[in-house]
C-alpha cells in the first residue's frame, strides 16, 4: 500500500504543476487567435511561440523556440547600489528578454522561422539595451545590511518561499512567472505573488534589520499603515491604499522615470503626488504648497540633489531636500506630544550632527537641523540667511567692566550658539537661571491660549521648530502641516498674532509686531511683564526688534555678566561710540550701552 501512495504521489507532481501553467491560456503571454494580450497571430497554439516538442535549442533546457537576443546591456548602477556584475542568466532573464528587449521580432522561432504576428508590446514593457532605470537582472546579491541576511546562506534563498534565486542570482523569473498571470489579481503581470504592501519586494529587502539599514523601521511607518486610499495617477500601486501599494507608491520595478533607487519621480516630485493636499482620501496637509510661501526652505529649487551616501556629518552643499530631514521608510505620524529635544515622529530615521560627529539615526531634532546649521563650510553670511555677523560686543572697554566674548571663527555657526551657557535650552548647555520674572507658564497656542501640552520653566528644553515653523503649525492649533517648510515670516519664523499691550505702537490692534514670536515663551504685554520695563518699552514703542540686542540662538563664549539675557547687540542696527561697543552689566539689575543706536549716541546711556 506504500508504495501504491508513493508511485501516485510522484504522478501527482508533475500533474499539479502542468495545471498551474495551464493559466497561460487566453492570458497576455498566449499570441494564438485565443489570447488577450496586444500581440496575435493565426496559430491555434498558445505554447508554439516559446517552446517545441523536438528538436529545440541545444542550449536552453525548457526545449526553447524563440530567436534569443545578442543584445549587450546597459546595467542599473546607483551610489547605493553595493552587489556585484549583472549578467542576465541564459536559461532564464534571456528567455524574457528574447521579447521583451525588442530586438529580436516577436515570432521569430527557431523551427518555424518568422510566425507573423499583428500588433505590439506596450513601451513600457520593452527594455531596449538599458537597465538602468529598472531593477537589476542577473545580480548576485551582496550584503550591505538592508538585503535578508537569507540571500547570503547556503543554499541562498528568500524571505518568501514562492520568490526564488537562480543559480543564487535574482533573475526575471525571481519576481515573474511566465505562465501565472494573475497570482497577483491587482496586478497581473505574471508576478510569482502578491506584492500587495510590498511583500514581492521585502522577500529580499529586510526592514527588520538594525540601523543604519535605511529600510529599519518601515512595518510601522506611515507610509506602511496609511489607510487613505492612493492616488490614481498612472504608476501608482492598483491596491487601494497606502498601505496595500507599500513600495510602490514610491519605486516601480521597470522603466522608471529615474534611475537609481527605482524612483517614480526625482527629488521632492516623488513626494508631491501624495503631498500637495489632493489625490487621496482623507486628503493629507498640504507640504508642497508651504514651499511656495515668501520663506522656506528651497527644496524645489535647484539647490543640490540629496543621495543617501552624501558626506556626513555635515551638508556642506547645503541642500535642503526631502530626504534630508524625512526618512520616508520610517517616519511615523506623530500621536500626543514629543518631548523636546527627542526627535518628532515624522524626522525618524534621520542622520543628524552634533557635537559627537555623524548620527544615524538622530536622536534629537536639532541635530537634523546642524547638518547645515552648525558646522557645515559655506554658510552664507547674508540677511537672507541670518542677521549681519558678526554680532559681537567689541573693546577697549573702562576697567569697571567685564571684558566682551571674543568674535568667534565662525559666528553663524548655531551648534557654537547652542552650546554657550548664555543660550536658548535648545541642546542642554544653557545655566539654568533662577529668577525669569517673564517666563510664562505654558508655550502659547496661535489663537492665545495656553499650549498645556508644553509647560515652561528655566529648565525647560525647547525645539528648533518652537520658533522656526509652519506659521499655521497644526502643533500650534493651526490648520498647516508642521515643521520649517516655509513661512509667512522672515528666517522661518513661526510668528504670532496677539492683542499688543496699550500704548504700544499699533495702538493695541491684532499685529504681527516687532516681538510677537518672543510673546510665545516670554510674558510680554501687561503688568509685570517685558513690556513694563522702561527701556523695553520705550525701544520696542520705537519699533526695535528683540534681537536688536538679544541674540535668539546665544552667545558664543558668553558669560551671565558680559551677556545676561542673550544681550548681543545685533551690527545691523547699532555701531560703536566711544570706541567701544555693546551692553555691559555693572550689577545685577544695572548695565550701560556704548553704542550709536536710533540716532542717539550711548557712551554710556545706564538702565
Amino acid at each position: 500500500m506504500t508504495k501504491i501512495l508513493t508511485i501516485a504521489a510522484l504522478f501527482a507532481l508533475p500533474l499539479a504543476a502542468a495545471s498551474s501553467k495551464q493559466a497561460v491560456f487566453g492570458s497576455q503571454h498566449d499570441l494564438s487567435v485565443t489570447g488577450s494580450g496586444p500581440v496575435k497571430s493565426g496559430l491555434n497554439d498558445a505554447c508554439a511561440f516559446c517552446h517545441i516538442s523536438h528538436n529545440g535549442s541545444a542550449t536552453i533546457t525548457p526545449l526553447w523556440d524563440h530567436a534569443l537576443s545578442s543584445q549587450t546591456y546597459t546595467n542599473y548602477t546607483s551610489t547605493t547600489y553595493n552587489s556585484g556584475a549583472q549578467t542576465p542568466g541564459a536559461g532564464s532573464s534571456k528567455l524574457c528578454l528574447s521579447c521583451h528587449d525588442g530586438t529580436v521580432a516577436v515570432g521569430q522561432t527557431l523551427s518555424k522561422g518568422l510566425v507573423s504576428t499583428t500588433g505590439s508590446m506596450s513601451a513600457s514593457d520593452v527594455f531596449g539595451n538599458s537597465f538602468t532605470t529598472s531593477h537589476p537582472v542577473g545580480m548576485a546579491p551582496t550584503d550591505d545590511g538592508q538585503l535578508a541576511s537569507t540571500l547570503f546562506a547556503n543554499p541562498p534563498t528568500t524571505r518568501d518561499a514562492s520568490v526564488k534565486l537562480f543559480a543564487g542570482r535574482v533573475e526575471c523569473v525571481t519576481c515573474h512567472d511566465a505562465h501565472v498571470p494573475n497570482n497577483d489579481t491587482a496586478v497581473p503581470m505574471f508576478l510569482v505573488r502578491s506584492n500587495s504592501g510590498g511583500a514581492l519586494c521585502t522577500a529580499c529587502h529586510d526592514p527588520s534589520r538594525a540601523q543604519p539599514n535605511q529600510l529599519n523601521g518601515w512595518t510601522t511607518s506611515a507610509h506602511a499603515v496609511a489607510s487613505n486610499t492612493a492616488p490614481t495617477t498612472a504608476g501608482f500601486g492598483a491596491y487601494g491604499t497606502v498601505s496595500a501599494n507599500g513600495c510602490s507608491n514610491c519605486h516601480l520595478a521597470h522603466n522608471n522615470p529615474v534611475g537609481p533607487r527605482n524612483l517614480r519621480a526625482s527629488e521632492e516630485a516623488a513626494c508631491s503626488a501624495c503631498h500637495s493636499g489632493t489625490n487621496m482620501s482623507p486628503a493629507i496637509r498640504n507640504v508642497m504648497a508651504e514651499f511656495t510661501k515668501p520663506y522656506a526652505h528651497p527644496t524645489t529649487t535647484v539647490t543640490g540633489a540629496h543621495d543617501p551616501t552624501e558626506s556626513l556629518p555635515v551638508n556642506n552643499t547645503r541642500h535642503a531636500e526631502c530626504a534630508d530631514c524625512h526618512n520616508s521608510h520610517a517616519a511615523q505620524t506623530q500621536t500626543g506630544t514629543p518631548t523636546a529635544p527627542s526627535v518628532q515622529a515624522a524626522l525618524l530615521g534621520v542622520s543628524g550632527h552634533d557635537t559627537s560627529g555623524a548620527q544615524t539615526p538622530a536622536a534629537y531634532e536639532y541635530q537634523i537641523c546642524l547638518k547645515c546649521h552648525g558646522d557645515s563650510t559655506n554658510k552664507p553670511a547674508t540677511s537672507v540667511y541670518g542677521r549681519t555677523a558678526p554680532r559681537y560686543s567689541q573693546g577697549p572697554l573702562p576697567a569697571t567692566y567685564a571684558p566682551p566674548p571674543p568674535t568667534p571663527a565662525d559666528p553663524l555657526n548655531i551648534r557654537l550658539k547652542f552650546m554657550s551657557p548664555i543660550s536658548h535650552n535648545v541642546m542642554g548647555y544653557s545655566v539654568p537661571s533662577t529668577v525669569n520674572r517673564y517666563l510664562r507658564p505654558f508655550m502659547l497656542n496661535l489663537d492665545g491660549t495656553n499650549n498645556t501640552s508644553r509647560p515652561l520653566s528655566s529648565t525647560a528644553r525647547i525645539y528648533c521648530t518652537d520658533c522656526h515653523d509652519n506659521n499655521q503649525a497644526r502643533s500650534s492649533k493651526g490648520t498647516g502641516p508642521n515643521g520649517a517648510h516655509g513661512s509667512a515670516y522672515q528666517h522661518l519664523l513661526q510668528w504670532f498674532l496677539y492683542q499688543e499691550p496699550s500704548g504700544g505702537a499699533s495702538g493695541g490692534s491684532n499685529v504681527a509686531s516687532n516681538y510677537a514670536l518672543c510673546n510665545k515663551c516670554h510674558v510680554v504685554e501687561g503688568n509685570n511683564s517685558v513690556y513694563s520695563n522702561e527701556m523695553h518699552k520705550n525701544h520696542l514703542d520705537k519699533g526695535s526688534a528683540c534681537t536688536s540686542c538679544h541674540d535668539p540662538h546665544g552667545v558664543i563664549g558668553g558669560t551671565a555678566t558680559t551677556s545676561r539675557g542673550m544681550i548681543n547687540v545685533d551690527t545691523a542696527v547699532a555701531r560703536p561710540a566711544g570706541g567701544s561697543f555693546g551692553f555691559f552689566t555693572t550689577t545685577a539689575t544695572r548695565g550701560g550701552c556704548y553704542m550709536i543706536c536710533h540716532g542717539q549716541d550711548h557712551t554710556p546711556k545706564t538702565y
